[in-house]
């Protein structure tokens, strides 16, 4: 059996593979896409993993040309699961991309929530405040005056760690839109 038509249209398949990777081979992942028994490289970039292929391929040729049986057969098999995976790599591309875009507007939409709920939040402490004050006014015990005091300054509290929320969650979504805009 010839292996010189093999390596050939193996090498075309791996060149195929290179055409597609081409335009993200440089884009950085936030981690590494492979178990390190497949791929060699700890890189996040697609193109570092399409190089260790093409060594690969190179280090199968050599062994075709000293008759290395054994080491042929190894080589062959890690290529295939290699194109396999990278491949499959290319073509969760777009479900990858969707994916981050959805939780983008996931991040917005809590962040709205939040806001929302804050807001909510500052409007009941606000109502609590200004019912314990009537209360305040009305009261001649001072023992009750002195627990009433002390609730308004506890409400007080809250209501000041509830705007200072307000304030962080706003600048989050001011930042969050900044980065849409650039």
């Amino acid at each position: 059996m010839k292996i010189q038509p093999l390596l050939d249209a193996l090498k075309t398949q791996i060149d195929a593979l290179q055409d597609r990777i081409a335009p993200i081979a440089d884009q950085e992942f936030s981690h590494a896409r492979f178990d390190t028994q497949l791929f060699s490289t700890k890189s996040t970039h697609l193109g570092d993993c399409q190089k260790e292929l093409d060594k690969l391929y190179q280090q199968l040729c050599h062994s075709v040309s000293l008759n290395h049986k054994e080491q042929v057969n190894f080589l062959t098999e890690k290529i295939a699961h290699q194109i396999q995976a990278l491949s499959r790599e290319l073509s969760t591309q777009g479900l990858r991309k969707k994916e981050s875009h959805y939780q983008e507007k996931k991040e917005q939409v809590d962040l709205y929530e939040r806001l929302s709920q804050h807001q909510d939040y500052e409007r009941r402490l606000l109502a609590m405040v200004s019912e314990r004050e009537l209360q305040l006014n009305s009261l001649t015990n001072q023992a009750q005056r002195h627990q009433c005091q002390k609730d308004i300054a506890a409400l007080a509290g809250r209501l000041y760690r509830c705007r200072q929320a307000l304030i962080r969650i706003e600048k989050a979504i001011e930042h969050q839109e900044n980065q849409y805009l650039d």
